[in-house]
C-alpha cells in the first residue's frame, strides 16, 4: 500500500474513531474473558483429573465388582456387666487424678523425678551426656545401668555424683558406639518429684465430673455409655466383615498408573515423616533398622499401595453405582463437629496443629473416609441379617 493510500485510509477511518475504539475495547474484553475461562477450565480439569481423585475413572476398565447386594451378616449381642461398670469408673477416677511437683522427701522406685545432669568422660562433656529439667521415672531403665538406682534414697533438692560405665553393647549409631565400655561421671541435681493425688469416688467426684448428683444415676449413665460403645463396635465389625467379603472377591484388571504412583509417593512420604519425627533418622536409616533391604521395602510399599488403590476403586465404583455422594455441606458440618468434639475453636486448632481444620481434612482424606462410611452403610443396608 502506498503512503498516500495509507494516509487516505487513516483519514477515512478517523471519522469513526469513537466507534473503532469501542470495537477494539469489546474485542479486548472478549479475549480477556476467553483467557480467564481457559484458565478456570484448566484449573478445574487439573483438579478433576488429579492423581488423588478416583471419581472420574471408568471403573469397568480397572476392576470387576463382585456381588455386594444381599450379603448375609450377623450382629453379635452385647451386654455390660457390673464389673465392667466398676472398671470404667475406676478408669475415670484415675483420669481425674492431679499431679504436682514437690521439693521435699526422698527418691523411691516408681517415682517420677525432674533432674538436671552433666555427664563427662575424662573430665570432658560429650554429646547427649547432659540435660536440664528432664523427667525420669525411676525403674523405667531408660538410662544406663546404675543411673536410676543411684538416685534411690537421695533427698529431693540434693546433688549427687554417679560414677558409671557405658555398656559394651551401648547404642547402634556411630556416635553412641564410641561410648561403649567407657567410664563416665554424671553430676545429677534432683530438682523435684511428681506426686499424684487420686480423687475418692464419691458424690463430690460425681458432681464435679458429670451432670449427676448420686451414684445410682451416675452408674446407670456409665452403663449406657459402655453399652452404646459396644453396640457401635459390633456395628463396625459387621461392616468391616462385609467390606472384607467385597474386597476379597473384587478383581483388579489393571491399576490406574497415575493413582498408583500417587499412593506410592504418599506412603513413602508418610514413612519419611515418621522416621524423622519419631526416630530422628532418614528413611534409608529407618529401613536398615527394620532389617529390610531397600528393594524389599519398595516391594512392600508397592504392595500396600496396590491394596489402597484397589479399595478406593471398589469404594468409588459402588458409590457411583448407588449414587452415593458426600456434599460440601456434609463435609463442612463433619469438620465443625470434629472441632466441637475436640473442644477446640478453629484458632486453637490452627495454633496447636499449625494448619486449619480444612487443611487437616484435605491432608487426612476426611472426605474420602466419609464416603467410605456411607458405602459401608449402604452395603449393610442392602444385606440380609441372619
Amino acid at each position: 500500500m502506498s503512503e498516500k493510500k495509507t494516509e487516505a485510509a487513516i483519514a477515512k477511518g478517523s471519522g469513526n474513531n469513537g466507534s473503532n475504539k469501542k470495537k477494539i475495547a469489546l474485542i479486548c474484553g472478549i479475549i480477556a474473558a476467553i483467557v480467564v475461562i481457559a484458565a478456570v477450565v484448566l484449573i478445574v480439569k487439573n483438579d478433576v483429573f488429579s492423581a488423588s481423585n478416583y471419581s472420574y475413572l471408568h471403573y469397568d476398565k480397572y476392576i470387576t465388582l463382585p456381588k455386594y447386594k444381599g450379603l448375609e451378616y450377623k450382629v453379635d449381642k452385647v451386654n455390660v456387666t457390673d464389673k465392667e461398670v466398676k472398671k470404667e469408673i475406676d478408669s475415670r477416677v484415675q483420669a481425674a487424678a492431679t499431679t504436682k511437683a514437690v521439693k521435699t522427701g526422698t527418691v523411691k522406685k516408681g517415682d517420677t523425678v525432674n533432674i538436671s545432669y552433666v555427664g563427662t568422660i575424662n573430665g570432658k562433656k560429650f554429646d547427649g551426656g547432659s540435660a536440664n529439667n528432664t523427667d525420669l521415672k525411676i525403674g523405667s531403665n531408660t538410662m544406663i545401668k546404675g543411673f536410676e538406682s543411684g538416685l534411690i534414697g537421695k533427698k529431693i533438692g540434693s546433688k549427687t555424683t554417679l560414677n558409671l560405665i557405658f555398656p559394651k553393647n551401648y547404642g547402634s549409631d556411630s556416635s553412641s558406639k564410641k561410648l561403649r565400655g567407657k567410664k563416665v561421671k554424671f553430676v545429677v541435681t534432683i530438682n523435684s518429684k511428681s506426686v499424684t493425688t487420686v480423687p475418692k469416688y464419691d458424690v463430690a467426684f460425681i458432681k464435679a465430673n458429670s451432670k449427676y448428683t448420686n451414684k445410682k444415676d451416675y452408674e446407670t449413665s456409665v452403663k449406657k455409655d459402655l453399652l452404646k460403645n459396644k453396640e457401635q463396635t459390633a456395628e463396625s465389625n459387621v461392616k468391616q466383615k462385609l467390606w472384607g467379603q467385597v474386597i476379597n472377591k473384587a478383581k483388579v484388571k489393571k491399576y490406574p498408573q497415575k493413582q498408583l504412583n500417587y499412593e506410592v509417593t504418599t506412603a513413602r512420604k508418610q514413612y519419611e515423616d515418621m522416621a524423622k519425627k519419631y526416630y530422628n533418622m532418614s528413611l534409608d536409616d529407618y529401613i536398615k533398622q527394620t532389617g529390610m533391604t531397600k528393594k524389599q521395602f519398595e516391594k512392600q510399599l508397592k504392595s500396600y499401595s496396590k491394596s489402597t488403590v484397589k479399595q478406593k476403586l471398589v469404594m468409588n465404583a459402588i458409590a457411583k453405582k448407588e449414587n452415593i455422594k458426600v456434599t460440601d455441606k456434609e463435609y463442612k458440618k463433619y469438620l465443625k463437629d470434629m472441632l466441637k468434639n475436640a473442644g477446640m475453636t478453629e484458632s486453637q486448632f490452627k495454633s496447636q496443629y499449625n494448619m486449619t481444620i480444612e487443611e487437616y481434612g484435605n491432608n487426612n482424606n476426611v472426605k474420602a473416609n466419609l464416603l467410605y462410611d456411607k458405602v459401608l452403610e449402604r452395603i449393610k443396608k442392602l444385606g440380609k441379617k441372619k
